[in-house]
């Protein structure tokens, strides 16, 4: 702005500022300024100012030629005058007017800011202020989807809790009434009852096996909230003890999918057992349920990677596929696609691995129509 101001006044020369025409050629420039501005001569008497809140007709040309500089007026327009070409001093120094050619001073130019400027000023700290307004809101925003989640979460594992137990104490209770259909009195003179040896054994087996599925599920809840003890184990043989659990499952839940197993020589790793094996439950009763095919086959392989000092675990279907869009969404939680699902079992799964366990859990390969291959890695 100083720049301006002075190409504009650099060619004044004395005659011009003697000159009331002049003066007022000046005046006409100066409307179509909107910043304030004085133009004082080289005694600092002002004749010509704009947007100072002074009208130019306050103060006549004879006012302003009769100013003692060396005696200034204390009141009225020209001291106000005179006060504000201080003020604006004080803001930026005044411009010289010189003479073309010379160095001899003809007068000066006074300036401030313009209404524009100001308000230019203040947008970095409307930005920062927005900035960081869009902090705290995102802030709020995560806070509460946190929240929000957290209960999704407590609720789901209520549900699965529930789903987890209900088959064994479903179980447990079909072989009492089993056994009070069956008992028959002892003997004359004996207490209590009789049931049929195959039957006495068989009930007892099952209700073991009944307890042994409580109280695994009661060791994996137990585990899902706090840091799980690990010890060295064969990966495989866990795979398989899974695979063959589930395999038995495969005509109550009246799908009849082939699982094929195919299993490397791997080392062993740090592992909890007991929580791996909810993790791979998981991924083939996903894998059922997503086979809807008469041919259906799902296919497990443990493998080791040597490229990258991992042992690879892979589950294979060829049924419905995932959406690629949905690859990363299907370990949210509450995020599934099936209608009496919850949506918690990839989300925990996940935990189980990535956080627990070091390793990690994706998608592999999916194609519509054509199956899934899920993986997990874990480190050697």
């Amino acid at each position: 702005m100083s720049r301006v101001i002075a190409d504009f006044c650099a060619s004044v020369t004395l005659e011009a500022l003697e000159s009331e025409r002049l003066r007022e050629v000046f005046r006409e420039v100066m409307r179509q300024i909107d910043f304030p501005v004085v133009l004082t001569d080289a005694a600092g008497r002002p004749y010509a100012w704009r947007e100072i809140g002074i009208p130019p007709e306050a103060v006549t040309v004879e006012m302003s030629e009769a100013l003692d500089p060396r005696n200034p007026p204390t009141e009225g327009p020209l001291a106000e005058i005179l006060r504000i070409t201080r003020a604006l001093d004080q803001k930026n120094p005044p411009v010289p007017m010189v003479i073309a050619g010379t160095d001899q001073v003809v007068g000066y130019v006074h300036y401030g800011e313009s209404q524009l400027l100001r308000e230019v000023r203040w947008v970095p700290l409307v930005e920062v202020a927005a900035f960081f307004l869009f902090i705290a809101l995102g802030f709020l925003g995560f806070r509460s989807a946190k929240i929000s989640e957290q209960r999704f979460i407590w609720v789901g594992m209520a549900k699965e809790t529930a789903h987890q137990l209900g088959t064994p104490i479903s179980s447990l209770m079909g072989w009492i009434e089993v056994m009070k259909d069956r008992a028959r009195p002892a003997a004359a003179g004996a207490d209590g009852v009789v049931l049929p040896r195959p039957l006495f054994d068989q009930t007892v087996a099952e209700m073991e096996a009944d307890l042994e599925r409580l109280n695994k599920v009661a060791f994996r809840f137990s585990n899902v909230g706090s840091e799980p003890k690990r010890k060295l184990g064969d990966v495989v043989a866990v795979v398989a003890t899974t695979v063959g659990y589930v395999r038995k499952r495969l005509p109550r839940l009246g799908r009849g999918p082939v699982i094929e197993e195919r299993y490397e020589d791997v080392p062993e790793l740090n592992i909890n057992a007991e929580l791996i094996e909810w993790v791979i439950e998981n991924l083939l009763i996903n894998a059922v349920n997503a086979v809807d095919k008469p041919d259906g086959r799902i296919q497990v392989v443990v493998e080791r990677r040597r490229e990258s000092e991992t042992v690879e675990v892979q589950v294979t279907d060829n049924g419905r596929g995932i959406p690629a869009g949905d690859h990363r969404r299907v370990f949210q939680p509450g995020f599934t696609t099936r209608q009496r699902g919850w949506g918690l079992g990839l989300t925990l799964a996940k935990r189980i691995i990535e956080e627990y366990h070091g390793g990690r859990i994706w998608v592999k390969e999916s194609h519509p129509g054509r199956g899934t291959t899920m993986a997990i890695s874990f480190p050697i």
